[in-house]
């Protein structure tokens, strides 16, 4: 039998905040702040319609979805699933060759 990865829980927002704290050399209240002002900026420019480029990582963009047709997995019955709004991510360049190098 194959040994099985360990998938790595996903960075806490306090991580985040403890993270950037160590790093840029401020307080946690001064890095919390910062990294919520950025979200804040991030998710409105993006509400707006306008897409939010991070140089050196990518690009957070509105996506719309179509409306469609599903299932109730619990009764089988067919639904519908209104049209959405949603924040799409594209990686860029340097986030692509970073996860893909070449050999």
């Amino acid at each position: 039998m194959a040994a099985e990865k360990k998938v790595k829980a996903a960075m806490t927002k306090l991580e985040m905040v403890e993270h950037l704290a160590k790093e840029v050399g401020v307080t946690k209240v001064q890095a919390k702040a910062a990294l919520e002002a950025f979200i804040a900026m991030c998710c409105k420019e993006v509400k707006a319609g306008r897409p939010f480029r991070v140089s050196g990582l990518g690009t957070f963009s509105l996506a719309k979805t179509k409306a469609r047709k599903g299932v109730n997995p619990k009764t089988g019955e067919p639904l519908k699933i209104a049209a959405r709004k949603r924040m799409a991510f594209k990686a860029g360049a340097h986030v692509k060759d970073m996860l893909n190098p070449k050999k």
